[in-house]
Order: structure tokens, then sequence, then C-alpha cells
């Protein structure tokens, strides 16, 4: 007689079950390490595409981690008009599996930690590739995302401003409310891109743009600077990857699907052999990250399984400890 139970975990509780942001970034930087040593399985992103009727899609991103010997599916639907609905844009669900059996481990909420994890690699690629002493960040974009970003570079770099441009003026301003509030970090809402960019040590580009358009110059990106851009649709010069110094992406065979700059993989203007490494490797020690202070890099990241697993995994483990969520019953009976 086989049984099989795994744990429901809910938002709130996962929300209370995540640790301080610094933790997050450390977590995901070791999936981004096994990554980068092919400790990994991750099968390309599949996609349910409602753009046309919704304004709305699904991403299924499934993958294994070979370091905690874990595998995960997750669904997150991706929706710009959500706001109207009182809805985050992203709604996600996570499932952990023992890969040595198939079972189910844990079903959880996986709308906040997406965006943890998220911020979690931008701070990653902070880390790794921003300047020493970045002071100045210019996030574009006031999406879940965004306060994550800052919360997970500020882990690394000693932050003194924050400016943010977004479409909607009451997103940059509650955004910057939030950012002087939790992180007391200088921050203020700016009307364009340009204006969040000029001058600033790093620049996230997380846009909702619907269609391309150059909110960024590859002049606006000053030397030494880090641009991590990450929205669907190109919002930035696609001079970008050839013009830095480093082009950096979390995963190519990924990038090669879609995202900011596949239309310029798709040509054949960018190619592999402009690609200075994937994060990964960078933080397994297999490839350098930032050499000097003069090289502008960016650091393109599309988001990928194993940051959902490693993160999803950690929190699992902390549930499991704390008798934390429902233990819901799959199946009671028979082998076949």
């Amino acid at each position: 007689m086989a049984k099989v139970e795994f744990l429901f975990l809910n938002r709130h509780e996962v929300e209370a079950l995540v640790p301080d942001m610094a933790t997050i970034v450390d977590v995901v930087e070791q999936g981004l390490a096994a990554h980068g040593r092919r400790d990994v399985v991750l099968p390309p992103k599949s996609h349910i595409h409602l753009d046309d009727r919704y304004n709305g899609h699904f991403n299924v991103l499934p993958g294994y981690a070979g370091h905690i010997d874990r595998a995960g599916v997750k669904v997150v639907g991706d929706y710009v008009d959500n706001w109207k609905h009182g809805l985050p844009s992203e709604v996600a669900l996570l499932t952990v599996y023992n890969p040595s059996t198939g079972v189910p481990l844990c079903l959880m909420d996986a709308t906040a930690s997406t965006w943890l994890r998220t911020g979690a690699v931008t701070g990653v690629g902070a880390r790794h590739l921003a300047p020493a002493d970045a002071k100045v960040v210019g996030h574009i974009g006031a999406r879940g995302t965004a306060f994550a970003n800052i919360a997970a570079i500020a882990c690394s770099r000693q932050i003194e401003e924050v400016r943010i441009a977004s479409a909607r003026k009451e997103t940059r301003e509650a955004l910057a409310a939030r950012i002087e509030k939790e992180l007391g970090i200088a921050a203020r809402p700016v009307a364009s891109a340009l204006e969040a960019a000029e001058g600033a040590d790093i620049v996230v580009e997380a846009t909702r743009l619907e269609k391309p358009e150059v909110l960024l110059p590859e002049s606006a990106l000053k030397p030494g600077a880090l641009l991590v851009p990450y929205g669907w649709v190109m919002a930035v010069d696609p001079a970008f990857p050839t013009a830095a110094q480093k082009f950096v992406v979390d995963d190519w065979e990924q990038c090669t699907k879609g995202g900011t700059f596949h239309s310029l993989i798709a040509s054949g203007a960018v190619t592999r052999d402009h690609l200075h490494a994937e994060i990964g490797e960078i933080c397994a020690g297999l490839r350098p990250g930032r050499e000097n202070a003069a090289e502008r890099i960016v650091f393109w990241h599309r988001g990928f399984a194993i940051s959902d697993i490693v993160l999803g995994h950690w929190i699992h483990e902390r549930a499991r400890r704390e008798g934390v969520g429902q233990t819901l019953l799959l199946w009671d009976g028979p082998d076949e």
C-alpha cells in the first residue's frame, strides 16, 4: 500500500517563510553556480500564448538542480493588465519533486518568490559585475520585481540614490516611497528612462512594452556602468550587446528563444562569440566578472527554473522544520 502526500503552502505562508534578501541572493547564486558547472537539467521554457486574447500568457519553467537533488516546475501567468483587476501582473505556482521517484513534495505559491528570485539574480549580477563603488541605480519600470532588484543590489553595494522611471506616475512614486521606508535609500521618481539612467552606476530595465521602443540609447550608459535588461520586448538600444566590453547572460540557449535581444540573435547580429560568459560560469569561478573600473557590462537575464527550484526548496525545508503548511493527500492505494 503506497501513500503519496505533499505540502501545500499559500502565498501568506510563503511570504512568512522566505529569508532575508542577503540569504536569498546567496541561495540563488548557489543555483547559478550549479548551472555554470552544468550540474543542472534545464529544458527550454515553454509558453501558452494568449496575448492576442487577454494581453497575457503563461510561462512553464521545468528543471533539476543537482546540488540539492530536487526537480521542479513553475507555471506563471504574465498578464500586463492585471493591475486593473487588483492583481499582480505575475501569478505563479511552483511544484517541487523528489527526482528519484517523481513524487511531488510541495506545491506552493510562487508569486512573491518569483519577484524575489528575479531580484536576487539582478543582485548576483551586481555582486560580480557592478562597479565596486557603485552609488546610483537607475531603475526603468516599477513592476513587481523592482523592489527586489533594489534590495538585492543593496546587499553588495552601498547604494545612495535610486531613480525610478515608469509609465504610470503612481507606481514610480509608490516604489520610491517604499525604497526610502524599507531600505533607507534616497529614491526619487523621474519622468523618463533617460533621466533615470544618465550618470547611474547600475541601470536596470524592467519594462512592460507591447512593442519595441528604444527608451535607453547606448550613449546614455556611462563608462564603467552595468546595464541589466530583462524586459521581454526590447526597450534599450540594440547596439548594447556588441558595444559593451562584456556581454553576460543567464542561459544562452534560453536567450536564443526569446526576450530583449532575441531579434538580434535571430538575425545573426549577435552570436555566442559576442558572449563573455553565462553568469553561472562567473559564480562558479570559471570565468572572470568585472576586471576593471572602466568596462561597460551588459547582463541580460531571462530567469530560469533553477532559481525557482533552489529558493522553493529552501522554503519547503523551512516549512517542514517549523510545521507550516497543509499536508494534502494525492492518493492512498495499491501500486499499479
